[in-house]
């Protein structure tokens, strides 16, 4: 096979990978078969004439096609339905009881009847007298976790409400995340409840998954948090639950080929978990807290290059291409093949990344990017080229 046309396909192929984890790290439930996916099977004709024939049509049904095969996937692999509290009452997890209230809402068992009961975090926290609640108050936010085992969550629960197919072995609830919110919306945090969920016959061997329950400071999926946050705080540390979760539904050393694992030990093997779970939160928490701080001191003492960034302003003379975040009031700056520049309201460079154009344009439909005024995009322009000269012509130490 011509070296050229091998390569294409290879560039293909890894292009789809990506494809694939992007989509499954936008999805609430993605950790349960992030790193297994079973096989995609994409039947997509390439429409090479036509009004269908453009790239913007193709890659639209190329990610319907993969993000329908990927929440089958999630759906067969899931012990619940994720980002739901399954509800004993009603025998389901799609009713009225099995979402949070609010984004500061976590879920602490189960009521006599078998609805989930839902509590605000901070609250939580001081009837359990932990001793650093006070610190949720300030700003930012500390980040506390709470674990709670099997018997603590159904402990209200009376037996001819109990679905015995289904079970919970124990949660950590989490909080606060601190997450960017728009003008007039309050706060932004968010409180998760992360639990281990059972399903299969008592006594049999069950299937187990992590769930997270959560809602945006908005009301919204989990997921819409990827457009707004880009990158989700607990990520890495759920995906390693959910891989040492895997290993508990297998049989016991010396065991029969099907016999399942004894209940208590089950129970403790994921107590062990969800702790461990916990400590990766926290870790995580603190990396991120001294990765922002580093980048601060960084733009503070110009280390971080600008030039591509005051040229793409230079060449940037149409007030499209000026927006502002309106979750962080941030300047936004688009350059050519993607690039993207944010900027201080003052003009001073906080980072830049690549943007698809697709991502570009889901941002200002969903309200998180705003184009400014004409007046306003050359009075910003004017200002950051002032402080680029300034920059270039101060004298060396």
């Amino acid at each position: 096979m011509d070296d050229r046309i091998q390569n294409l396909g290879e560039s293909i192929w890894a292009t789809l990978q990506r494809m694939v984890r992007e989509l499954l790290s936008r999805k609430p439930g993605g950790h349960l078969v992030d790193g297994r996916m079973p096989e995609i099977d994409l039947h997509l004709p390439i429409v090479v004439q036509g009004p269908d024939a453009g790239p913007q049509d193709f890659a639209r049904r190329l990610r319907a096609i993969l993000d329908g095969q990927i929440e089958e996937a999630i759906a067969q692999a899931a012990a619940f339905r994720p980002g739901h509290a399954f509800c004993h009452r009603c025998s389901a997890a799609d009713c009225a009881h099995s979402l949070p209230p609010s984004s500061r809402h976590v879920f602490i068992g189960y009521a006599p009847t078998g609805t989930p009961r839902w509590e605000e975090f901070a609250q939580f926290c001081l009837e359990r007298r932990h001793p650093e609640v006070d610190r949720l108050y300030g700003d930012p936010p500390a980040f506390l976790t709470l674990f709670q085992d099997a018997g603590t969550l159904g402990a209200e629960l009376l037996q001819p409400f109990q679905v015995e197919t289904r079970q919970l072995l124990g949660q950590v609830t989490a909080g606060f995340f601190p997450l960017r919110t728009q003008a007039g919306e309050g706060r932004g945090v968010l409180a998760l409840t992360l639990q281990v969920s059972a399903t299969g016959p008592p006594g049999g061997a069950r299937r187990l998954g992590l769930n997270i329950l959560g809602r945006t400071p908005q009301g919204e999926d989990l997921g819409m948090l990827w457009e707004r946050q880009d990158d989700l705080a607990w990520r890495r540390a759920v995906r390693w639950a959910q891989a040492a979760l895997t290993t508990v539904g297998r049989a016991a050393p010396h065991s029969g080929r099907h016999a399942a694992r004894p209940p208590k030990e089950v129970e403790d093997r994921v107590a062990g978990i969800l702790r461990g779970l916990a400590r990766r939160l926290e870790a995580d928490l603190r990396a991120r807290s001294r990765r922002t701080q580093h980048a601060d001191h960084r733009h503070e003492a110009g280390d971080r290059p600008t030039r591509k960034a005051i040229d793409d302003v230079k060449e940037a003379r149409s007030a499209a291409a000026y927006l502002v975040d309106e979750r962080s009031g941030a300047m936004v700056i688009l350059g050519e093949r993607g690039r993207t520049h944010f900027f201080t309201p003052e003009g001073r460079l906080v980072s830049s990344v690549r943007y698809s154009r697709d991502a570009i344009e889901r941002k200002r439909k969903l309200g998180l990017w705003r184009v400014i005024s004409e007046a306003e995009a050359r009075e910003f322009r004017d200002r950051v080229l002032q402080g680029g000269r300034k920059e270039r012509e101060a004298p060396a130490p």
